[in-house]
């Protein structure tokens, strides 16, 4: 440990000179210290570097409140299974001689031997009894190992405040004792065998309850939540068949419904959530969106996502900001979508769902956007249905396109069909995105199509490779430029072209004078 700090004598401040100002912290003080720093590599090492600092810091190392037991963290530094379970009941016994409750328990492993799981019953039962404020419990049970069951006393655990259980049993009392969880807040359920009576039990108990998650679950077939002030966030994440989902939560603010593609959808009773504001829907469907939508008048960010193809999509909300939509299988003409949404901020689609969080942490677009990600989806129907739909007066100033092209040639003949009598919608700024490994033919055709849909007063160009090699423009740099200016008066325009960003971004302004080529 010298190579990490230097030694100090923290027993005697007479002697050394140094004050030990940690020892004089009062001990929930120091164990709340401690709880910051769990790291993937476990917290015990950043304990005990930090322990040479004081002598009480050191002493209060064998009472450390995060008990964090994850397999794959010590089979990644080669440790065995026997020592792991050696180590999880060393600990928890160690720990459990100290007269604290436990901060926070984490275990996660697989079990396949009956011994394995006699090692977790018994640690997290002790564990249990000392009192625990953040449980998370994840086992899979392999073999003929039966399922790990939380012991009844959970249930009495009055200063629990996260609890998340994945792939266990729950305790078998549940239906019959009291629930004491009076602090809970946060509830996953993940992979879990329950009916409709014990969740609308169980949630009905949990009074302070924000976050709720339940993902995977089986055994019920009628989700019920009655009445509840504190309900902040709900997941709700099916792989069964759900007839029906009954939500009376006054102060819900965002819902997830995830069911598994290809089920039929249940029906929904959402009507007294009506602060929600950010709802994510996954296998949606596009016949009855009107009628959903109209129980949530203050909705803000809308992310839907299907395994087929919308028909006649209609969107009418007055507070909507942010809007994604995708497609599992098909795109969604444009001109199928009618958006009634005058506070649209961002237009998200085609998206995926990895997407999602970029686009709604994104609260400083000022300007309507509409941002496309095609993906070998492109013909000339795509950029003519584009055009159509901004002639709807959508109110769109701003469009990033990104495209990922793998097969270049198949876009080469994206033609134009010129007997189309819209102009080019104006736009304030165009982005585009290219993919590659390298320069194609296809991007030129790619910039020629959006270029005819569009006439930005600015325009970025992106690419994943190089737009200006050994100090000379490629040729979709030196088409976009040309392009640019055919679309203005060029005895009275300029194009200024900045210096690219790392050599892989452009940005293009058009500007009243003399035609010029100039770099700012």
């Amino acid at each position: 440990m010298s190579h990490l700090l230097p030694s100090v004598n923290v027993g005697n401040p007479s002697e050394t000179g140094v004050v030990d100002r940690i020892s004089e912290l009062p001990e929930s003080i120091i164990h709340r210290i401690l709880t910051h720093c769990n790291t993937f590599d476990g917290p015990r090492a950043h304990i005990v570097r930090m322990s040479v600092l004081s002598k009480k810091l050191f002493d209060l190392t064998a009472s450390f409140p995060v008990l964090d037991f994850i397999m794959v963290k010590f089979t990644n530094v080669h440790v065995s299974r026997e020592s792991f379970f050696k180590h999880v009941d060393y600990t928890v016994s160690r720990f459990c001689l100290q007269n604290v409750p436990a901060f926070r328990l984490i275990v996660t492993t697989n079990i396949q031997e009956h011994a394995e799981l006699d090692t977790v019953k018994r640690c997290v039962e002790l564990v249990l009894e000392k009192g625990v404020k953040d449980l998370d419990i994840d086992i899979t049970s392999l073999a003929d190992v039966p399922k790990y069951r939380f012991p009844n006393i959970l249930l009495s655990v009055s200063v629990l405040m996260e609890l998340r259980i994945q792939g266990c049993e729950l305790p078998s009392s549940l239906m019959v004792d009291d629930i004491k969880f009076k602090s809970l807040i946060h509830l996953t359920l993940t992979n879990v065998r329950i009916d409709d009576d014990a969740i609308t039990y169980l949630i009905a108990s949990c009074s302070l309850l924000q976050f709720f998650y339940i993902r995977w679950c089986y055994g019920f077939k009628r989700l019920c939540v009655q009445r509840h002030q504190n309900f902040r966030v709900v997941w709700i994440q099916y792989n069964t068949l759900v007839d029906r989902i009954d939500i009376e939560a006054p102060n819900l603010s965002t819902l997830t419904i995830e069911g598994n593609y290809g089920r039929v959808v249940p029906q929904m009773n959402l009507a007294a959530c009506k602060k929600v504001t950010s709802i994510y829907y996954y296998s949606c469907p596009s016949n009855d969106l009107s009628d959903f939508l109209s129980n949530f008048p203050i909705i803000e960010n809308l992310y839907l996502c299907a395994n087929y193809k919308f028909k006649n999509l209609k969107l009418s909300s007055p507070s909507l900001r942010k809007l994604m939509l995708y497609c599992l299988f098909h795109l969604i003409d444009f001109e199928e979508i009618e958006l009634s949404t005058p506070n649209l901020v961002v237009f998200r689609y085609p998206c995926s769902p990895s997407s999602i969080n970029t686009v709604l942490s994104n609260s400083t677009q000022l300007k309507a956007c509409m941002q496309c990600y095609f993906n070998n989806f492109m013909d000339v129907r795509l950029f003519l249905n584009l055009r159509q739909f901004f002639h709807k007066k959508n109110g769109f100033k701003v469009l990033n396109l990104c495209i990922y092209i793998k097969y270049s040639e198949k876009y080469i003949q994206i033609l134009k069909p010129k007997a189309y009598e819209l102009p080019p919608y104006e736009l304030e700024h165009v982005k585009i995105q290219l993919y590659a490994h390298e320069e194609s033919p296809a991007h030129v055709a790619f910039v020629d199509a959006v270029l005819w849909c569009c006439r930005p007063r600015s325009l970025t160009l992106g690419a994943s490779f190089p737009l200006i090699d050994f100090g000379e423009q490629t040729d979709v740099v030196k088409f976009t430029y040309e392009k640019l200016l055919q679309q203005e008066d060029q005895a009275h325009t300029s194009i200024q072209m900045g210096l690219p960003h790392e050599g892989k971004e452009i940005m293009f302004k058009k500007k009243q004078g003399t035609h010029i080529l100039s770099a700012n």
